[in-house]
């Protein structure tokens, strides 16, 4: 298990990441791009993914080392909000994107990898594979923070040009179809998708215990749950 585990994790670092060099470089078919090259780091798809890639490669080192070492809690807890943020990017595609833009635009080229395969691969390893162990609930909050801290920017970048200026499209999503006076609370949503992804993710594993509250580094977080 721990062999598959490890190649998931390089085979899900590598596809991100070769995903993305083929946007970047403009040789792959990725027409829902309105941006390449350095240009779709703005994109959450892009950046949740290249996240998820480096903590990937993280955690297929820990698995690795010596046998019998727990794999550490902090890093335990990046790699569900890894499969998190993947996820959130799978289905906001999925049942938002796709409706307005459809399936070929969306999945082909780099973002068939980013959009499907990849999260796909993630959410495999962490629900099948991750090793059982306890979490406290409050460590949920951590999925939440790359979500936050983009949507923080996209609000930000949205209400200063609104949907297009100038020719430029900045909302790319479409959030502001509601309305600007609405983009907080789709933001709130979509913090909550998130969180309820963790969730459902952590509660697969056996990784959450309601429980275990105390401190990060007072209890032992690796013992196996009962």
């Amino acid at each position: 298990m721990v062999t598959i585990s490890v190649i998931l994790n390089v085979v899900i670092a590598a596809s991100s990441v070769a995903a993305w060099i083929s946007i970047l470089l403009g040789t792959g078919d990725d027409r829902s791009l309105s941006h390449r090259g350095i240009g779709s780091l703005k994109y959450y798809t892009v950046l949740s993914n290249l996240f998820s890639a480096v903590v990937s490669l993280g955690y297929a080192k820990s698995l690795l080392g010596a046998a019998g070492t727990p794999v550490p809690a902090w890093l335990l807890v990046l790699r569900l909000t890894a499969a998190t943020v993947v996820m959130v990017t799978f289905f906001v595609t999925i049942l938002f994107l796709t409706p307005q833009y459809g399936f070929k635009s969306l999945y082909r080229g780099g973002n068939f990898w980013l959009h499907l395969v990849c999260p796909l691969l993630a959410t495999a390893d962490t629900v099948f594979l991750a090793p059982v162990e306890t979490l406290p609930l409050w460590s949920t909050a951590f999925a939440m923070v790359p979500t936050a801290l983009y949507a923080v920017g996209y609000i930000r970048m949205v209400l200063a040009h609104g949907a297009e200026e100038n020719g430029r499209v900045y909302d790319f999503y479409g959030f502001l179809k509601w309305g600007e006076d609405k983009i907080d609370l789709v933001a709130a949503v979509m913090l909550l998708v998130t969180w309820d992804a963790w969730l459902r993710t952590g509660t697969s594993t056996g990784n959450w215990n309601q429980a275990a509250t105390r401190p990060l580094f007072v209890r032992p977080l690796w013992r196996a749950s009962e």
